[in-house]
C-alpha cells in the first residue's frame, strides 16, 4: 500500500511545503510479514531579500519490521535552520544547523547535525551549460557518526545544433554506524550493551554522453561511455582480542565497472527502428581486514572465505526493434534481443564459472478489418543456454526454449467491446548430462489458454461485464533427441466472472457470480490419466467504485465463496479487498 500527501505555497515573501509519504508491503511466505515505511517533511522559507531567504527544515522518518532483525525498528528526527546566500545568478550557498534525534533498536542517541549546500543551476559560458552541486552534512550523535559528502557536475554543450555533448561527474562518500548484538566477553571488556559497525561507501563516477542527431537523413545515433569506482568498507567499533574467530575480522569491497551503451535509429513516415548495443565489463574484488595481535591462521581461513567471492564478468546485448506501417491497415512489429555472459571467479574455491547466452525474438502483426474491429498474430520465442565451466557444476548445463503463438482480435463498438485471444506455449529444458546423472530429467510444459473479456451496455447506465479464461496445461518428461515427451501431469483451470454493472454519476456497483476451478491429474504408465485433486469455488460477488475526486478513487469488492475438494468437505470463505488509488 502506498499513500502519499504533497503541498506548497508560496505566500508574497513566504514558501511552505508539506509532504508526506507511507509504504505498508505485507510479504507471505513461512508466514505473515509487514514492513512500514513513513516520511513526513516539512520547509518553511522566508525571503529577507533578492540573493538573501532564511528558513527552517524538518524531516521525521519511520522503519518498522516486525520480523526478528537488529534493525527492524528505527527513526530519524531532524529539525535544521539554514541560510540561503545567492552571491550570484544561478548561484546559490546554503549553511545549515541543527538537532537530530536517531533511534534504534531502542536505543537514542542525540546531537547536533550541521553542514553546508552549494549549488550552481544552469550557468552559461563560451557556449558551455554547467550545473553542480555539493553537499557536505555531519550527523555528530555519539557514540554514533554519519556523514555525507557528495559532489557532481554536468558539463554540457550542443554544436550546431545537431551535436551535443554531456560530461557528468560525481563523487560521494557517505559514512553510517549501526548498532548490533554482540558476544557477553566483549560486552565485558568495553562495558557496552551493543556493538558498532560503521559502513562507509565511497563511489567515484565518470560519465559522457554524445548525441548526433544529423548523421545521416532521418538517422540520430546515441552513444555513452562511464567509469565507475566503488568501495565499501565495513569496520567494527568493539573487537576482543581474547576470542579471536573468522567473523571478528572486518571486510572491504571493491568494485570496477565500465559501461558501454550506444543506440541508433531511423525514423521515417512508415518505420520507425533502434539499434542497441551494450557492453559492460565488471570487476569485484572481496578482502578481509587484518587485526593487530590476531591469529595469522584465522585471518588467512577468513580471508580465502572472502576472495571466493571475487569475481569478473563480461556482458554484451544487442538489441533491435522495428515498426513497420505495410499500408494504412496492415502493420507489423519486430524485436530482436541477444544477450552474451561471461562470469568468472579467479579463486580456485570457487566453481560459479559460467556461460549464459539468451535469444529472444517477437513479431505481431495486425490487421485493422474496420475502423471497430482489429486482429492480431503474436509469435514470441527465446532459448537460454546456461553452460557452467566446472565439472563440479556442469550437470546443471541446460538449454531453455520456449515459443509461443498468440492470436486475437479487438472490438469496439458504441454498445460493445470485447478482447479475445488464444494462447499457445511451450517450454522445453533440456539438460546436457541427463545419461550420467539419474536425479536430472529434461521436462516440458505445454498450455493452451482461451482469454475473453467483454462489456455489454444494456441501458443507459446498465452494463453487462464478462471476465473469463480456460488454462489446459501439460507438464512431462522429455527427450530432446527424438523428440519425445512422456506426460506426468495435467492441470485444468477455468475461471469466470460474469457480472452486471450499474453507473451513476461517480458511483458503480456490480454484482455477480465468480467461479474458479482447478483439477489436477496424474498419468498412469500406458498413458491413462486419473484425477489427483479437485479444487472449485462459487462465490456471490459484488463490487463498489466510487470516484471521490478526479485524483481519489475507492474501489470495495468481495465475495463469499463455497469451496469444493476432492476429499467431499465443503469450505466457506469470505474476502474482502479494499482499495484506493490517490494520484497527487
Amino acid at each position: 500500500m502506498r499513500q502519499q500527501f504533497s503541498y506548497g505555497q508560496q505566500l508574497e515573501n513566504i514558501f511552505l511545503g508539506v509532504n508526506q509519504t507511507f509504504f505498508s508491503t505485507i510479504i507471505k511466505s513461512n508466514g505473515l510479514s509487514i514492513r512500514d515505511n513513513a516520511f513526513f517533511t516539512l520547509l518553511g522559507e522566508y525571503d529577507f531579500a533578492e540573493n538573501f531567504a532564511i528558513g527552517t527544515h524538518l524531516n521525521y522518518n519511520i522503519y518498522a519490521d516486525d520480523k526478528k532483525l537488529a534493525i527492524n525498528n528505527s527513526s530519524i528526527f531532524n529539525s535544521s535552520a539554514y541560510a540561503k546566500y545567492y552571491p550570484a545568478r544561478k548561484m546559490s550557498f546554503t549553511p545549515f544547523i541543527g538537532f537530530s534525534r536517531n533511534e534504534q533498536i531502542g536505543i537514542v542517541d542525540k546531537g547536533p547535525i550541521y553542514g553546508a549546500e552549494a549549488l550552481l543551476n544552469n550557468y552559461s559560458f563560451n557556449e558551455f551549460n554547467l550545473y553542480s552541486e555539493l553537499k557536505f552534512q555531519i550527523e555528530d550523535i555519539a557514540p554514533r557518526k554519519n556523514t555525507i559528502s557528495n559532489i557532481k557536475f554536468n558539463i554540457d554543450k550542443t554544436f550546431e545544433n545537431s551535436f551535443r555533448n554531456q560530461l557528468l561527474g560525481l563523487y560521494s562518500e557517505q559514512r553510517k554506524d549501526f548498532y548490533f548484538d554482540t558476544d557477553s566477553l566483549t560486552m565485558s571488556e568495553f562495558n557496552i550493551s551493543k556493538n558498532i559497525q560503521s559502513r562507509t561507501e565511497e563511489k567515484y563516477s565518470l560519465i559522457d554522453r554524445l548525441r548526433i542527431t544529423s548523421l545521416f537523413s532521418n538517422v540520430s545515433l546515441n552513444i555513452e561511455g562511464s567509469l565507475d569506482w566503488r568501495t565499501i568498507d565495513r569496520e567494527t567499533r568493539y573487537i576482543s582480542l581474547e576470542n579471536i574467530t573468522s567473523s571478528s575480522f572486518d571486510t572491504k569491497i571493491e568494485e570496477f565497472r565500465i559501461n558501454l551503451n550506444s543506440y541508433l535509429q531511423y525514423s521515417t513516415q512508415n518505420i520507425n527502428g533502434i539499434f542497441r548495443l551494450n557492453f559492460s565489463e565488471r570487476e569485484e574484488k572481496h578482502r578481509a581486514k587484518n587485526l593487530e595481535g590476531s591469529s595469522d591462521i584465522i585471518f588467512e581461513d577468513r580471508d580465502k572465505q572472502e576472495k571466493r567471492k571475487n569475481n569478473t564478468s563480461n556482458q554484451i546485448t544487442l538489441s533491435a526493434k522495428g515498426e513497420f506501417n505495410i499500408s494504412s491497415k496492415d502493420k507489423i512489429r519486430l524485436s530482436l534481443f541477444h544477450r552474451k555472459l561471461v562470469y568468472d571467479t579467479p579463486s580456485d574455491l570457487n566453481n560459479d564459472d559460467r556461460d549464459e547466452l539468451l535469444s529472444m525474438f517477437g513479431l505481431r502483426y495486425t490487421r485493422k478489418l474496420t475502423p471497430f474491429f482489429d486482429l492480431y498474430t503474436i509469435l514470441q520465442g527465446s532459448i537460454n543456454r546456461t553452460v557452467y565451466i566446472y565439472k563440479e557444476r556442469s550437470a546443471n548445463n541446460n538449454i531453455l526454449r520456449v515459443l509461443k503463438l498468440i492470436a486475437g482480435g479487438d472490438i469496439r463498438l458504441k454498445y460493445l467491446s470485447s478482447k479475445n485471444s488464444a494462447e499457445v506455449v511451450v517450454n522445453y529444458t533440456v539438460y546436457d548430462f541427463e545419461d550420467l546423472n539419474p536425479n536430472l530429467r529434461s521436462f516440458s510444459f505445454r498450455q493452451l489458454a482461451l482469454r475473453d473479456s467483454t462489456t455489454i451496455k444494456l441501458f443507459r447506465s446498465t452494463y453487462f461485464k464478462f471476465l473469463g479464461y480456460l488454462k489446459f496445461s501439460e507438464q512431462g518428461d522429455f527427450q530432446w533427441s527424438g523428440f519425445a515427451n512422456n506426460p506426468v501431469r495435467y492441470l485444468d483451470e477455468r475461471y469466470a466472472e460474469p457480472t452486471f454493472e450499474y453507473r451513476f454519476r461517480n458511483l458503480s456497483f456490480s454484482f455477480g457470480l465468480r467461479y474458479f476451478a482447478l483439477f489436477t491429474y496424474l498419468f498412469e504408465n500406458d498413458g491413462t490419466k486419473y484425477i489427483q485433486s479437485i479444487y472449485s469455488s462459487t462465490a456471490p460477488l459484488s463490487i463498489i467504485k466510487y470516484s471521490l475526486s478526479n485524483s481519489i478513487d475507492l474501489s470495495i469488492k468481495g465475495w463469499y465463496e463455497f469451496i469444493n475438494t476432492e476429499s467431499n468437505k465443503n469450505q466457506e470463505l469470505v474476502n474482502l479487498f479494499i482499495r484506493v488509488n490517490w494520484n497527487i
